[in-house]
């Protein structure tokens, strides 16, 4: 056992029976995966056309979603169609449709989805990230008085629709049942997307752009490295997005190579994932891969990773460098840093022998 075996998890292969999703899918699911992590998010594969969710809010806490070609190896494949609404009165979305890989910002308090799946021709990747320990939302209706009614929802404490008894696993049954329940409607004459068509109307009212600011466009990266694919494709935080408090990149790493040095994090905590590079394929990882960790940088324990896995690194903590020991197809290496900016403190040895510490970082916002 190692000192630092709680904060390194391998990523266990959910079955589910959710309609149009790959199964086995890749879940971190927060606290309820590993103490203290404060991240929830899932790599889910969609290969079918579907909707999901109504809208809804978070009250405190920044969600993502993402949307990316399921090949990560062809990142800027994008064959789909998905329309999502955003807006701070649940009566009055905005349409924002999809064509190329994209991520939102889903401030607190913003009311977002339904999100329809329009076309897939190609399966594309979409990622739900929150930015807290445990998911949750508030959902909205209006009762038969004409009253809005807010009701809760969140892991740990939503009940099985088909059992009450016992707490959701999320298997996917009930909501498998209801889109196969709406598919068939929607092949009715006349049926159409009825369950949609109040937002399609919405979308028909002149738009204010204000939610233009939370919907990014991921740009192709070209670089000289050999280690990564190219172009490779990251958020960068402030630099991409005004409060945007996520910075990450989508590392293809192509063959044996050692990244990044001996280094931590004053203040903020950092995620590292290591995944297979085809979402829909998520645990073929054919690599082995090597990573120092430690409280002290002279005393360090190496953990070797050879599935996909999620390390956290809290602040103060030393680690890396991260040391690709053996390639055998290419994986994804995803340094996953939840705050705005990216930055680092690494050690120097002065010719007296005393310790240096150095801080390394991208610029400060303007």
């Amino acid at each position: 056992m190692g000192k630092y075996d709680d904060l390194v998890f391998t990523i266990p292969k959910e079955f589910h029976d959710w309609y149009g999703f790959a199964s086995p899918r890749g879940f971190f699911r927060g606290t309820t995966m590993m103490p203290k992590a404060r991240v929830y998010m899932d790599f889910t594969a969609v290969t079918k056309e579907l909707v999901m969710e109504v809208p809804h809010t978070h009250h405190a806490v920044d969600e993502y979603l993402v949307f990316t070609g399921a090949d990560l190896n062809n990142f800027f494949e994008f064959d789909a169609e998905v329309d999502v609404w955003l807006g701070e009165d649940p009566e009055r979305l905005e349409l924002f449709t999809i064509t190329e890989p994209t991520i939102i910002r889903v401030p607190p308090k913003l009311y977002h989805c339904p999100v329809n799946f329009r076309r897939i021709s190609k399966p594309i990747m979409f990622s739900a990230v929150y930015l807290d320990g445990d998911w949750s939302k508030i959902n909205r209706r209006v009762n038969a008085e004409g009253r809005e009614e807010f009701t809760y929802d969140g892991a740990g404490i939503r009940r099985c629709v088909k059992n009450r008894a016992q707490e959701c696993v999320y298997c996917g049954q009930c909501f498998s049942e209801a889109m196969k329940e709406f598919l068939e409607k929607a092949k009715e004459e006349s049926a159409g997307d009825e369950r949609l068509l109040p937002f399609y109307e919405m979308a028909k009212l002149p738009r204010t752009g204000k939610y233009d600011k939370y919907v990014y466009t991921f740009k192709p990266e070209a670089h000289n490295n050999p280690n990564f694919l190219s172009p490779r494709a990251g958020f960068r935080g402030w630099s991409e997005m005004e409060e945007s408090r996520l910075w990450y990149l989508y590392n293809l790493v192509q063959r044996e190579c050692t990244v990044g040095e001996l280094h931590m994090h004053h203040a903020v905590e950092e995620y590292l994932f290591f995944t297979g590079a085809d979402i829909t394929d998520f645990f073929n990882f054919d690599a082995e891969v090597e990573i120092q960790l430690g409280e002290d940088p002279d005393h360090l324990e190496t953990y070797t990773i050879t599935e996909p896995t999620v390390i956290r690194i809290p602040p103060k903590l030393w680690h890396g460098p991260v040391t690709f020991k053996r390639v055998g197809a290419p994986i994804n290496f995803m340094p996953f840093y939840p705050a705005g900016n990216y930055g680092r403190v690494i050690r120097q040895t002065q010719t007296d022998g005393s310790s240096h510490y150095l801080y390394k970082g991208t610029d400060l916002p303007k």
